[in-house]
């Protein structure tokens, strides 16, 4: 396969970022830094993405990879993922950058923002609210990318657009990469936001020409109904297919109706790029798609995804 023109790995390649120190996984540090290790040195490493972890054991996973890492291993990306107070996360994540850099570098910090922040203020009121978080994750480094996670409230309906909108206004202002984030699922029902709240988050984001990121409950690549948490799981390819969709100027209803797809025989890929109920999207929607919108997902399981991609033929063994 020709990593630089099939269409699944336009549409597929570094989408996990691996998440197996969080829950429901909750690994420990050295059981999560060999499965990561395993997973980008196996036949599927392609599609690995970095590896998130709390600023709070940032030192502890130095630790580890000072005494584990091997000659010639490839650079680890590391996703910061902020658990603390803003200014002590990002010193976290410098002194973690001086002492193992080349050898890993912080790549992207995830910060929750204040839900009031999204609860349908204007867009310059929510920039004002989000500054602080902003500046402490772009003080990490030159390089790193912050993407900034939108609460759903109430007032949803403009409050995520308003609040993606602000992060717009931050990246113009500070002259910067900045992402959003949506949380997508957790530990109980209430966690799973509904398909119009994910089509609404991607349509704000294409429209403000903004990367995002996702995360939690995204194990496997269709929606799906969980019988022990009685609700519905979304899939990673739906949102993958929103998201093409959103960059090719469709309409929200149109993503609606991709992220509620519960039919894998809808979803079909090929080297000519991926297609849904018929329609296709070519390499250049893809990788558009993934470049400038769906930088990745969080996942706490690398194998679940990977094997349903295989079972469905969406991969290769």
């Amino acid at each position: 396969m020709d990593l630089l023109v099939d269409g699944r790995t336009a549409a597929l390649e570094g989408l996990i970022d691996y998440a197996g120190l969080f829950p429901p996984a909750s690994l420990d540090l050295d059981a999560a830094v060999g499965e990561y290790r395993q997973a980008r040195e196996g036949p599927h490493g392609w599609l690995l993405g970095r590896f998130l972890c709390p600023t709070s054991r940032l030192e502890e996973l130095a630790g580890v990879l000072t005494s584990t890492m091997a000659a010639g291993e490839s650079p680890w990306g590391v996703g910061a993922v902020f658990d603390g107070p803003p200014a002590a996360a990002a010193l976290a994540a410098q002194v973690f950058e001086r002492h193992l850099a080349p050898a890993a570098a912080v790549v992207f910090a995830e910060v929750r923002t204040p839900a009031e922040a999204a609860d349908g203020r204007p867009a310059d009121a929510a920039a004002e609210m989000i500054v602080p978080l902003a500046d402490a994750a772009l003080g990490i480094s030159s390089d790193v990318v912050p993407f900034l996670e939108i609460a759903r409230t109430e007032g949803w309906r403009d409050g995520i657009p308003n609040a993606v909108a602000g992060i717009a206004t931050l990246r113009e202002g500070r002259m910067r990469a900045i992402g959003a984030k949506l949380r997508t699922g957790g530990l109980t029902a209430d966690a799973f936001p509904t398909p119009e709240q994910v089509a609404v988050f991607i349509t704000a984001c294409t429209a403000a020409a903004l990367p995002f990121k996702v995360t939690a409950g995204l194990h496997h690549p269709i929606r799906h109904h969980d019988p022990d948490l009685g609700a519905m799981r979304h899939g990673f390819l739906n949102l993958l297919v929103a998201a093409a969709l959103a960059v090719e100027g469709a309409a929200e209803v149109d993503l609606v109706a991709a992220v509620e797809d519960t039919d894998p025989a809808a979803f079909t890929a090929s080297p000519a790029g991926l297609r849904w109920r018929g329609r296709p999207f070519g390499i250049p929607t893809l990788r558009t798609m993934r470049r400038e919108r769906f930088a990745a997902y969080g996942s706490c399981s690398f194998s679940e995804p990977v094997d349903d991609l295989v079972a469905m033929g969406l991969v290769t063994q």
